[in-house]
């Protein structure tokens, strides 16, 4: 068997051992639809980004996974650390904290009830800075560094990566350029140590998940 095709069975059938989770895909699904129109701001949500929503993962198409296993698994492993994280924290508590602040936006149902006023929530859909969703995705490109090594010898590209932060990828969720690299740096020292772990305690198992080694 193809080993990119091998190493994305081995993570998914630790996904769906582990976590319980269910394989869908983006164009198949008119939520993913609704949600990609949503997203205007990331014209490649639908075609090359796997999303989580709760225990289900949606790949972009079926030809996608099929065509490329190897991606599809680097990216699963970034995305078994936020249902890791989800799962340490509670779901709830993760989804809100992820969506923060924008989510607040919502309070702008209120002038219904207390005026016009309540539409000044509206404001907050603006691309305010994400504290907390930069930290787990902080988190869950640590993983993408740590199998990027494993199979190149290398890290991904610096620029690239805090790129992921400052831009509309992630809806411009982190502009501090510089402190985003101290803290990818900060990652990486700690994958070259085999301390991954300590930061993200699903780490080794989920990097032997991926590449049937123990890191252990």
């Amino acid at each position: 068997m193809n080993p990119d095709k091998e190493a994305l069975n081995r993570v998914l059938a630790y996904a769906q051992k582990e976590h319980g989770v269910k394989i869908k895909f983006k164009n198949e699904s008119s939520f993913m639809k609704v949600l990609g129109w949503i997203l205007f701001f990331n014209p490649r949500f639908m075609t090359k980004y796997t999303t989580i929503i709760g225990t289900t993962a949606y790949f972009p198409s079926r030809k996608y996974l099929e065509e490329n296993p190897g991606p599809a698994s680097w990216v699963f492993c970034h995305e078994l650390v936020h249902m890791s994280d989800a799962k340490q924290f509670g779901s709830t508590l993760f989804n809100l904290s992820y969506l923060f602040p924008q989510c607040l936006a919502i309070f702008s149902l209120l002038s219904f009830v207390i005026g016009p006023w309540a539409l000044l929530a509206l404001l907050f859909l603006l691309p305010i800075p994400a504290l907390f969703r930069t930290r787990w995705e902080l988190r869950g490109y640590a993983m993408t560094d740590a199998v990027t090594l494993h199979e190149t010898g290398h890290f991904t590209n610096i620029g690239w990566m805090s790129g992921q932060f400052t831009t509309g990828a992630y809806y411009f969720m982190w502009p501090f350029e510089k402190q985003l690299k101290r803290e990818i740096q900060n990652n990486r020292r700690l994958i070259l140590d085999n301390r991954l772990h300590e930061k993200i305690p699903e780490a080794n198992d989920i990097l032997k998940a991926f590449s049937g080694v123990d890191y252990e």
